[in-house]
């Protein structure tokens, strides 16, 4: 399950710029790998701002046996371009990408 009450309007921005770029299916693949991720009826991802741009980061949890949610681990899904020289570590993401990206990226 994927939460995004937290970025309704950050997330709408982080659209229309993948729109923009010709890599709306891009974000959308890397949002659906994280709706989907493990066992959907047992793990929810909750998307919350960033300080770099179109970026968020996220707090993946997991149901226990008590129907309670439990932090399981956090990560960012973060937009790598010219802004950030392609993923290299510069600012304003502060993340490296193995390979040079245009594109959003899950860092865990």
């Amino acid at each position: 399950m994927l939460d995004t009450s937290r970025v309704t309007a950050p997330l709408a921005r982080a659209r229309e710029q993948a729109q923009a770029v010709a890599l709306g299916a891009q974000l959308e693949q890397q949002l659906n790998y994280l709706d989907t991720f493990a066992h959907p009826k047992v793990t929810r991802c909750t998307l919350l701002p960033d300080h770099a741009p179109h970026s968020f980061t996220f707090q993946m949890a997991v149901k226990g046996d008590d129907g309670a949610w439990r932090h399981w681990f956090s990560g960012g899904l973060i937009y790598h371009g010219p802004h950030d020289g392609y993923g290299d570590g510069r600012a304003p993401t502060l993340a490296v990408s193995i390979t040079p990206l245009h594109g959003w990226q899950i860092h865990t």
